[in-house]
């Protein structure tokens, strides 16, 4: 069973890989025309951090992916689109 202590660090690592996110679709959405090879850039600045908040659940997938994830999750909330 997990105690209040393990439950606090999900949540810490959360807004943390959240923080992190938002950072970086900021820096994306700074650049007027965006192409594939600048993203990619962008996202690979942002993910030796990253990579720090990621948990054991989400070793299944690469950790660019993770952080690509995580930027349109928050692109969306912010233009407040349906999931």
């Amino acid at each position: 069973m997990r105690n209040i202590s393990g439950k606090m660090d999900d949540v810490m690592l959360e807004n943390g890989r959240r923080k992190i996110a938002r950072e970086c679709r900021d820096k994306l959405k700074q650049l007027k025309k965006l192409s594939d090879r600048q993203s990619t850039a962008i996202l690979k600045d942002y993910l030796p951090k990253f990579q720090l908040t990621l948990s054991e659940k989400h070793k299944k997938f690469p950790p660019i992916m993770w952080l690509n994830y995580y930027v349109m999750k928050l692109d969306k909330e912010i233009n407040n689109e349906p999931n």
